[in-house]
């Protein structure tokens, strides 16, 4: 079984969150799209050119800029097996991946649509016409979405979840955790050392460390220091850090090689981030190789404990709102960001990639955009600056930088259409 990850025009949408990632590359619970669907077959993510020419040049460190394994560059031909092509905005839950196993044990051609869009298609070797639209999908042709929904064999999937707007990553994450969590337990792969904790060999739990509640799953090579509270559910990925006297509270995933202190709540950290400090981050989600320093603080609630709402502006000056529906809502902050000391963000904040952040912060920061050069209205830090600071902090984790990464960086800043916020972005009156 082959399985084709393919991006629609929707990924947009995303904004700060995949302005330097593949959709599929998003981590929601404990897990990512790519990682769920590596259960099903040889996984072919099809994403924007970028990604993919990035993940090819990875192959010799191991590693992408957003800290996954490189994929499958290389496959046998697509045209003599059965190929599951799914949407890259599908959310990784126990509920989609047996949707999907249901898709391969029926053994026929099948889409399944949702939000009026292709969530997932089973696509059988019957014909000329069905190597076709595969290769369309491998080509990203802005057709081969369209052609699958265009099928005859089309059922509407019942609640089909997926990504719409970037505050939807936290409100998922906060929805599939505790059930991954659950998973890997049931696995088998890990101690309970004491009610509540359940360690993988080679991870590391201080036995001053307090499990005030569980589930609290930390995998091989992880250490967490000693005074440390936590209030599962809660996962500490590989070779992640959670130094002494921190509070770890409900709902957070720290990802692969990250560095954690202070206070955070329902929050992921993608791989390799950087939050060593006090300051309180809650309901957010940070980018791969950020660096949040000491006393950055992310609002999350409202001063008038309202819904948190987004603000885009448009051609003509004014703003849509987008409402979240959300009370507690945090910082949606980009790969590659960093922050100065005493940082404040406001409720919904979006941080565009490669952004250096200080002081009180708009609720939106457009990318490589520094706010401590340049005065008062900042300036734009180049590629060449932005892999630089990246060089020095992946020698850290022991992680050597390529030319791939510049050129990725060099790419994206050419681009720029994906990261939310315009320079002299002013501050969300909404947020407080």
């Amino acid at each position: 079984m082959h399985v084709v990850i393919f991006e629609d025009h929707a990924v947009e949408r995303l904004g700060v969150l995949v302005a330097a990632r593949p959709a599929c590359a998003l981590t929601i619970g404990t897990t990512t799209l790519v990682g769920m669907l590596d259960t099903l077959g040889v996984v072919r993510p099809v994403p924007r050119r970028p990604f993919a020419a990035h993940a090819s040049s990875s192959r010799s460190r191991g590693v992408t800029l957003w800290g996954l394994p490189p994929w499958h560059t290389h496959v046998e031909s697509l045209q003599d097996a059965p190929v599951l092509a799914v949407n890259a905005r599908l959310v990784p839950t126990a509920r989609h991946l047996a949707l999907l196993r249901s898709l391969i044990a029926a053994g026929r051609s099948t889409v399944v649509t949702a939000d009026g869009v292709v969530a997932a298609a089973l696509v059988l070797p019957a014909s000329a016409a069905d190597g076709d639209l595969v290769q369309a999908l491998l080509e990203r042709r802005s057709d081969a979405a369209h052609a699958l929904a265009g099928r005859e064999a089309t059922e509407q999937g019942e609640e089909i979840r997926l990504l719409v707007d970037p505050h939807d990553v936290v409100t998922e994450h906060e929805r599939a955790i505790e059930d991954d969590l659950a998973a890997r337990i049931d696995a088998g792969r890990y101690a309970e050392e004491r009610p509540g904790l359940h360690v993988a060999p080679g991870g590391h739990v201080d036995r001053l460390v307090v499990v005030r509640r569980g589930p609290v799953v930390v995998e091989s090579g992880a250490e967490i220091g000693p005074f440390v509270c936590l209030d599962g559910p809660v996962w500490v990925g590989p070779e992640a850090r959670i130094h002494p006297h921190s509070w770890i509270r409900p709902g957070t995933s720290i990802g692969r090689g990250c560095r954690v202190g202070g206070e955070v709540e329902a929050t992921v950290f993608e791989p390799f981030a950087n939050k060593p400090h006090e300051g309180f981050v809650g309901h957010s989600h940070v980018g791969s190789w950020v660096n949040l320093a000491a006393g950055t603080i992310t609002g999350n609630l409202k001063s008038t404990y309202g819904e948190v709402r987004l603000h885009d502006p448009l051609p003509d000056g004014s703003r849509t709102t987008v409402h979240t529906g959300r009370q507690f809502l945090g910082a949606l902050v980009g790969d590659l960001v960093r922050s100065q000391v005493g940082t404040m963000l406001p409720c919904g904040a979006r941080i565009g990639m490669a952004a250096t952040i200080g002081g009180s912060v708009p609720d939106r920061v457009p990318p490589f955009f520094n706010m401590l050069m340049g005065g008062l209205g900042g300036s734009q830090s180049t590629p060449d600056q932005a892999a630089t600071i990246l060089s020095r902090m992946m020698a850290r984790r022991g992680i050597p930088s390529l030319p791939a990464d510049l050129a990725l960086l060099t790419e994206l800043a050419g681009a720029g259409s994906l990261a939310a916020g315009e320079p002299g972005a002013t501050p969300n009156s909404d947020a407080i």
